[in-house]
């Protein structure tokens, strides 16, 4: 069975995990949009997390087939993902709930879809040994879900190329592929510098640029 643990990686590199109050609720401040409050939290050990309030604007609720969790849910996570990579969230030890504003601007208008990254062939194998390792040797180890929709509508491509990607990725013997699940092997776990170290910068620029932010 694949890992089900609620976690997922940035572009950059960074695991984060997730913890929403669903469902969607209209603002009590008679503002018009519906608000998620939830926590993420980054899975580095730091003990550091967000407290967010995504606010989805009434321009992209019809762009879901419903506010409910099986619905928005891949869309509130890629944004949160998204929003982190562009320092826009701020880990903190103590809690301070932040604005994430989930509008058109993470909408295709031409082609009527959702639209978050635009990875390269590069990127997105990189993406896949990020998630292989820190879901399967370090958050839930086990069996990591390689054609994940939720990665492919983040990434900007499809299941079946995340699919392809880990095939063509077990023959450096970091991993086994049974069906779409990849297997994570010692050799992986020989690796873990590498994306301790990736994890790591990603997230020391993040919190550098809201140390500047406030030092103004």
């Amino acid at each position: 069975m694949a890992n089900q643990t609620l976690a997922y990686i940035t572009l950059s590199g960074i695991p984060l995990q997730f913890d929403f109050e669903w469902p969607f609720h209209k603002s009590t401040s008679g503002a018009d949009f519906h608000v998620l409050h939830g926590v993420v939290q980054l899975a580095d050990g730091s003990g550091l997390h967000a407290d967010i309030a995504v606010h989805l604007s009434l321009t992209v609720v019809d762009k879901l087939p419903s506010l409910d969790e099986k619905d928005a849910r891949n869309v509130v996570i890629n944004a949160l993902r998204k929003e982190t990579d562009r320092k826009q969230l701020e880990f903190l030890r103590s809690g301070k709930r932040q604005p994430i504003p989930l509008s058109s601007r993470f909408l295709n208008f031409r082609q009527g879809t959702w639209s978050f990254e635009h990875a390269t062939e590069e990127q997105i194998s990189e993406a896949v040994l990020d998630k292989i390792f820190w879901l399967g040797t370090r958050l839930s180890p086990g069996p990591v879900l390689v054609a994940d929709p939720c990665d492919s509508l983040y990434l900007g491509t499809t299941t079946a190329k995340l699919f392809e990607v880990g095939k063509r990725l077990e023959q450096d013997g970091l991993f086994t592929m049974r069906g779409d699940l990849a297997h994570p092997l010692p050799a992986l776990e020989a690796k873990a510098a590498h994306f301790e170290q990736r994890a790591q910068a990603a997230i020391e620029a993040l919190q550098q640029k809201h140390a500047y932010e406030q030092a103004r």
